[in-house]
């Protein structure tokens, strides 16, 4: 199996907020710093208002803007346009504006839908942590308040880029909270910190903690810029709503029911056999594609493909939601992504390692170096959409997260 993509990035997250290569990030709480260029790599202002003049908003709640403790109406910042017939739900940057000279939050959410670095930084902390991972840029202008105390439903890797912002962080009142009961929880009265974040600093709040932020005691004339990283991870719940997609295949349980009591007890013991058939960790392994908690899933497979229209791809790579794995024996070599497999003869196994590493790599190189004709391998990678095409956006993305130079120099 491939570990993980190597990002810079990465390695600068999981350090900072003592990660343990992934297997406690954001598990606990804890306060660390990134070196200072990686504000201006991962987001600014400028660019993040870029993605609000140019990009449409079509899913509800995508963009929300807070002021004075309150969420303001679509209509107060959200314009429709229309083209040839279709309408098309913009953000109205002339009354955002004015909106942000007064002083408020914007609250940008799924970037990582719209913006090639967060879907690369996510699917690289994916690929690191075993969990989904979805990005939320806030943006806070003068005095502005930001979400009351409250408890989020993931694990939250939190990035100051710009600007500071005060925090408070509780401890625990209900140990792993969902949707479905968070909000019969009372405040934890442990406060476990209270201070204010700065540019390069960040902080990991675990599911459950309690906390909020705001400006409302920093003063008029400043501004926060953060990001939320939420690592999903999979709770029973899930597993439940595996095993009821499961049982949709099963005539027993497409029955109606009955008061009939041997109905009964063969249901339930269908049940207990789908349970004990599919376990926990036949879920875990799996990875398949299924409706969160939340009832989001996993994002949409959205990468550049030609189909080979233009001529042979020269440069791909792997941007699976998990690592794939990759097996030899029998004489194949076998890449699975998400229960799909893809079979190659074993000599393959050195170019395929380079191709699914999560890295771009060019195509004539690898087979320079593996002495494997590479392009053979890349279009049935290509079709399977186990690798996407590298277009400029891509690799700026990495540069981003990547180098070339160390932040550190």
């Amino acid at each position: 199996m491939i570990a993980s993509m190597d990002l810079e990035f990465v390695r600068a997250v999981d350090k900072a907020l003592d990660g343990r290569e992934g297997r406690r990030l954001g598990l606990d709480f804890t306060r660390g710093s990134l070196p200072p260029p990686w504000g201006a790599r991962l987001l600014t202002v400028d660019r993040l208002m870029d993605m609000l003049t140019y990009r449409t908003m079509t899913r509800t709640g995508q963009v929300l803007v807070l002021q004075q403790g309150s969420f303001l109406p679509p209509k107060r910042f959200m314009t429709s346009r229309t083209t040839r017939g279709e309408e098309l739900e913009m953000v109205d940057t002339h009354r955002l504006g004015l909106l942000l000279r007064e002083g408020c939050q914007v609250v940008v959410g799924g970037i990582e839908k719209i913006d090639p670095v967060f879907d690369i930084a996510c699917r690289a902390l994916q690929w690191l942590t075993g969990a989904r991972v979805y990005a939320t840029a806030f943006l806070a202008t003068g005095e502005a308040g930001g979400f009351n105390l409250h408890v989020d439903t993931s694990d939250s890797l939190v990035l100051q880029l710009e600007g500071t912002k005060s925090w408070q962080v509780r401890g625990e009142s209900m140990k792993a909270p969902l949707n479905e009961v968070r909000r019969s929880a009372e405040p934890s009265e442990e406060i476990l910190w209270e201070g204010t974040l700065g540019p390069g600093e960040a902080m990991s709040v675990p599911r459950g903690y309690w906390h909020t932020a705001t400006r409302s005691d920093q003063g008029a004339g400043g501004y926060s810029l953060h990001v939320t990283f939420g690592v999903v991870r999979r709770t029973g719940v899930d597993w439940l709503r595996a095993l009821t997609e499961l049982a949709c295949n099963l005539e027993v349980f497409r029955r109606d029911l009955t008061d009939d009591t041997d109905e009964d007890e063969a249901l339930a013991a269908a049940l207990s056999l789908l349970a004990r058939t599919y376990r926990p960790t036949h879920f875990l392994q799996a990875r398949t594609a299924y409706s969160d908690r939340g009832g989001i899933g996993w994002r949409e497979t959205q990468h550049p493909y030609t189909g080979g229209a233009f001529g042979p791809v020269s440069e791909v790579v792997c941007l699976t939601d998990f690592p794939p794995h990759l097996t030899a024996g029998g004489g194949n070599a076998v890449v699975t992504v998400n229960g799909r497999r893809l079979t190659f003869p074993a000599e393959a196994l050195p170019a395929l390692r380079l191709l699914v590493s999560g890295r771009p790599v060019v195509v004539e190189e690898v087979s320079r170096t593996t002495g494997v004709d590479a392009a053979e391998l890349v279009r049935p990678l290509l079709d399977a959409h186990f690798c996407t095409e590298v277009t400029g956006a891509l690799a700026g993305a990495f540069t981003a997260l990547d180098g070339p130079e160390s932040p550190e120099s």
